[in-house]
Protein backbone atom coordinates (compact mmCIF):
# COMPACT_ATOMS: atom_id res chain seq x y z
CA UNK A 1 0.00 0.00 0.00
CA UNK A 2 1.12 3.88 -0.57
CA UNK A 3 1.86 5.21 2.49
CA UNK A 4 1.82 9.34 2.84
CA UNK A 5 4.95 10.21 3.86
CA UNK A 6 5.01 14.28 3.37
CA UNK A 7 2.31 16.24 1.69
CA UNK A 8 1.44 14.61 -1.94
CA UNK A 9 4.53 12.16 -1.34
CA UNK A 10 3.71 8.43 -1.39
CA UNK A 11 5.86 5.44 -0.45
CA UNK A 12 4.98 2.13 -1.78
CA UNK A 13 7.62 -0.35 -0.02
CA UNK A 14 6.85 -3.98 -1.26
CA UNK A 15 8.12 -6.91 0.76
CA UNK A 16 8.84 -9.12 -2.08
CA UNK A 17 11.92 -8.16 -3.86
CA UNK A 18 10.68 -6.06 -6.01
CA UNK A 19 11.68 -2.11 -5.79
CA UNK A 20 10.10 1.17 -4.12
CA UNK A 21 7.84 3.14 -5.64
CA UNK A 22 7.70 6.38 -5.14
CA UNK A 23 4.65 8.96 -6.06
CA UNK A 24 4.78 12.74 -6.23
CA UNK A 25 1.68 14.61 -6.78
CA UNK A 26 2.58 17.95 -8.36
CA UNK A 27 0.02 20.50 -9.89
CA UNK A 28 1.59 19.89 -13.08
CA UNK A 29 2.69 16.33 -13.30
CA UNK A 30 1.97 13.35 -11.02
CA UNK A 31 5.13 11.40 -11.22
CA UNK A 32 5.73 7.68 -10.06
CA UNK A 33 9.44 7.32 -9.21
CA UNK A 34 9.53 3.42 -10.88
CA UNK A 35 7.15 0.91 -10.99
CA UNK A 36 8.71 -2.42 -9.11
CA UNK A 37 7.94 -6.08 -10.36
CA UNK A 38 5.01 -7.33 -12.01
CA UNK A 39 4.10 -9.42 -8.96
CA UNK A 40 3.02 -6.45 -7.38
CA UNK A 41 0.14 -5.15 -9.64
CA UNK A 42 -2.27 -5.80 -7.82
CA UNK A 43 -1.15 -4.15 -4.49
CA UNK A 44 -0.48 -1.22 -7.13
CA UNK A 45 -3.76 -1.14 -8.02
CA UNK A 46 -5.12 -1.17 -4.70
CA UNK A 47 -2.82 1.55 -3.15
CA UNK A 48 -3.79 3.73 -6.20
CA UNK A 49 -7.80 3.24 -4.98
CA UNK A 50 -6.16 3.83 -1.67
CA UNK A 51 -5.12 7.45 -2.06
CA UNK A 52 -7.66 8.34 -4.73
CA UNK A 53 -5.75 8.51 -7.66
CA UNK A 54 -6.57 6.92 -11.15
CA UNK A 55 -3.31 5.12 -12.87
CA UNK A 56 -4.41 6.84 -15.58
CA UNK A 57 -3.67 10.40 -14.29
CA UNK A 58 -0.29 9.25 -13.87
CA UNK A 59 1.98 11.61 -16.32
CA UNK A 60 5.45 10.78 -16.37
CA UNK A 61 7.24 7.49 -14.93
CA UNK A 62 11.03 7.88 -13.68
CA UNK A 63 13.03 5.09 -13.69
CA UNK A 64 16.19 5.27 -11.99
CA UNK A 65 18.03 2.75 -14.01
CA UNK A 66 17.34 0.41 -16.36
CA UNK A 67 17.05 -2.84 -14.62
CA UNK A 68 13.35 -5.01 -14.93
CA UNK A 69 12.66 -5.33 -11.21
CA UNK A 70 12.01 -1.03 -11.43
CA UNK A 71 9.92 -1.06 -14.61
CA UNK A 72 7.56 -4.42 -14.16
CA UNK A 73 4.17 -1.94 -13.57
CA UNK A 74 4.60 0.39 -16.02
CA UNK A 75 2.01 -0.85 -18.51
CA UNK A 76 -0.88 0.04 -15.89
CA UNK A 77 0.13 3.79 -16.74
CA UNK A 78 -0.85 4.30 -20.08
CA UNK A 79 -0.65 7.94 -20.28
CA UNK A 80 2.37 8.35 -18.38
CA UNK A 81 5.72 9.08 -20.26
CA UNK A 82 8.75 6.86 -19.47
CA UNK A 83 11.92 8.40 -18.56
CA UNK A 84 15.42 6.99 -17.84
CA UNK A 85 18.82 8.38 -18.06
CA UNK A 86 20.09 8.25 -22.14
CA UNK A 87 22.69 5.66 -21.03
CA UNK A 88 20.46 3.56 -19.78
CA UNK A 89 17.63 4.36 -21.81
CA UNK A 90 19.31 4.19 -25.13
CA UNK A 91 20.38 0.29 -24.18
CA UNK A 92 16.21 -0.49 -23.25
CA UNK A 93 15.18 1.38 -26.10
CA UNK A 94 17.91 -1.08 -28.50
CA UNK A 95 16.57 -4.17 -26.83
CA UNK A 96 19.56 -5.35 -24.91
CA UNK A 97 17.53 -8.19 -22.53
CA UNK A 98 20.67 -9.12 -20.74
CA UNK A 99 21.10 -5.46 -19.26
CA UNK A 100 17.75 -5.49 -18.22
CA UNK A 101 17.99 -8.84 -16.11
CA UNK A 102 15.25 -10.20 -17.77
CA UNK A 103 16.75 -13.32 -17.42
CA UNK A 104 15.29 -12.93 -14.04
CA UNK A 105 12.25 -11.90 -14.63
CA UNK A 106 11.22 -13.21 -17.85
CA UNK A 107 7.59 -11.97 -18.15
CA UNK A 108 8.31 -8.44 -18.11
CA UNK A 109 8.06 -6.16 -21.13
CA UNK A 110 10.95 -3.39 -21.95
CA UNK A 111 9.13 -0.18 -21.44
CA UNK A 112 9.83 2.26 -24.71
CA UNK A 113 11.60 5.43 -23.58
CA UNK A 114 10.67 8.40 -24.87
CA UNK A 115 12.39 10.99 -22.27
CA UNK A 116 16.25 10.79 -22.23
CA UNK A 117 17.57 12.63 -18.89
CA UNK A 118 20.49 14.58 -18.29
CA UNK A 119 23.05 15.36 -15.32
CA UNK A 120 21.26 18.47 -13.30
CA UNK A 121 18.08 18.53 -15.76
CA UNK A 122 15.26 19.97 -13.36
CA UNK A 123 11.94 18.81 -14.03
CA UNK A 124 9.13 20.71 -12.76
CA UNK A 125 5.88 19.59 -11.13
CA UNK A 126 4.17 22.52 -10.13
CA UNK A 127 5.47 23.29 -6.80
CA UNK A 128 7.72 20.69 -6.89
CA UNK A 129 11.35 20.51 -8.45
CA UNK A 130 13.12 17.37 -9.11
CA UNK A 131 16.62 17.52 -9.95
CA UNK A 132 18.44 14.96 -11.71
CA UNK A 133 22.00 13.74 -10.43
CA UNK A 134 24.01 10.99 -12.60
CA UNK A 135 25.02 8.21 -10.30
CA UNK A 136 26.71 5.68 -11.76
CA UNK A 137 28.16 2.63 -10.60
CA UNK A 138 24.86 0.03 -10.30
CA UNK A 139 24.45 0.64 -13.78
CA UNK A 140 26.34 3.15 -16.16
CA UNK A 141 22.82 5.53 -16.26
CA UNK A 142 21.63 5.05 -12.96
CA UNK A 143 20.46 8.51 -10.96
CA UNK A 144 19.01 9.92 -8.28
CA UNK A 145 16.34 12.40 -8.09
CA UNK A 146 16.67 15.50 -5.75
CA UNK A 147 13.04 17.25 -4.69
CA UNK A 148 13.24 20.76 -4.58
CA UNK A 149 12.00 22.01 -2.34
CA UNK A 150 12.43 19.95 0.33
CA UNK A 151 15.67 18.15 0.68
CA UNK A 152 14.40 14.52 -0.36
CA UNK A 153 16.83 12.27 -1.80
CA UNK A 154 15.09 9.13 -4.23
CA UNK A 155 18.52 7.34 -5.08
CA UNK A 156 17.47 4.14 -6.26
CA UNK A 157 19.66 1.55 -6.22
CA UNK A 158 22.83 3.84 -5.52
CA UNK A 159 22.45 4.04 -2.18
CA UNK A 160 20.43 1.91 0.83
CA UNK A 161 19.82 3.05 4.41
CA UNK A 162 22.53 0.22 4.95
CA UNK A 163 24.16 -0.23 2.00
CA UNK A 164 24.58 -0.07 -1.94
CA UNK A 165 23.88 -1.30 -5.01
CA UNK A 166 25.91 -4.32 -6.55
CA UNK A 167 28.31 -3.74 -9.15
CA UNK A 168 28.23 -6.55 -10.56
CA UNK A 169 25.88 -6.48 -13.51
CA UNK A 170 25.99 -4.98 -16.81
CA UNK A 171 27.42 -1.46 -17.03
CA UNK A 172 28.10 -2.12 -13.47
CA UNK A 173 31.09 -0.04 -12.07
CA UNK A 174 32.47 -0.36 -8.34
CA UNK A 175 35.00 3.26 -8.51
CA UNK A 176 31.89 5.16 -10.29
CA UNK A 177 29.52 3.77 -6.93
CA UNK A 178 32.38 5.12 -4.78
CA UNK A 179 32.38 8.52 -6.59
CA UNK A 180 28.78 8.93 -6.88
CA UNK A 181 28.60 8.40 -3.41
CA UNK A 182 31.05 10.82 -2.50
CA UNK A 183 29.52 13.25 -4.41
CA UNK A 184 26.01 12.80 -2.34
CA UNK A 185 27.65 13.22 0.65
CA UNK A 186 27.44 16.90 -0.31
CA UNK A 187 23.71 17.06 -0.84
CA UNK A 188 22.31 18.02 2.91
CA UNK A 189 19.06 15.71 2.09
CA UNK A 190 16.48 15.41 4.74
CA UNK A 191 14.95 12.01 3.97
CA UNK A 192 16.20 9.12 1.98
CA UNK A 193 14.13 7.21 -0.03
CA UNK A 194 15.88 4.52 -1.82
CA UNK A 195 14.83 2.00 -4.57
CA UNK A 196 14.72 -0.93 -2.35
CA UNK A 197 14.01 -1.22 1.27
CA UNK A 198 13.22 1.11 4.13
CA UNK A 199 13.09 5.08 4.43
CA UNK A 200 15.30 7.39 6.69
CA UNK A 201 13.85 10.28 7.74
CA UNK A 202 16.23 13.04 9.36
CA UNK A 203 19.03 14.84 8.54
CA UNK A 204 21.85 13.77 11.29
CA UNK A 205 20.96 10.11 10.28
CA UNK A 206 21.36 10.24 6.83
CA UNK A 207 24.76 11.60 7.03
CA UNK A 208 25.81 9.51 9.32
CA UNK A 209 24.47 6.77 7.23
CA UNK A 210 25.58 7.79 4.35
CA UNK A 211 29.44 7.89 6.05
CA UNK A 212 28.99 4.41 6.88
CA UNK A 213 27.88 3.42 3.69
CA UNK A 214 30.60 5.20 1.86
CA UNK A 215 33.69 3.86 4.26
CA UNK A 216 31.78 0.50 3.58
CA UNK A 217 31.81 0.66 -0.30
CA UNK A 218 35.76 1.93 -0.33
CA UNK A 219 36.75 -0.65 2.34
CA UNK A 220 35.07 -3.27 -0.17
CA UNK A 221 35.94 -1.97 -3.52
CA UNK A 222 39.42 -0.40 -3.19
Amino acid sequence: MFSEIFPNIFAFIPSNGGSNCFLLRGKKEIVLIDSSTRDNVGALISGFERIGIEPVEVTLIIHTHGHADHFGCDALFPNAKIAMHESDARKINAGLTDFACLQFFPETELPKVSFFLKDKQELDLGKMKLKVIHSPGHTGGSICLLLEPGEILFSGDCLFVKGFGRTDLASGNAQKLVESLKKLQKIGFKALFPGHGAVLLGKDKNRLGLEKTLEMATNTFL
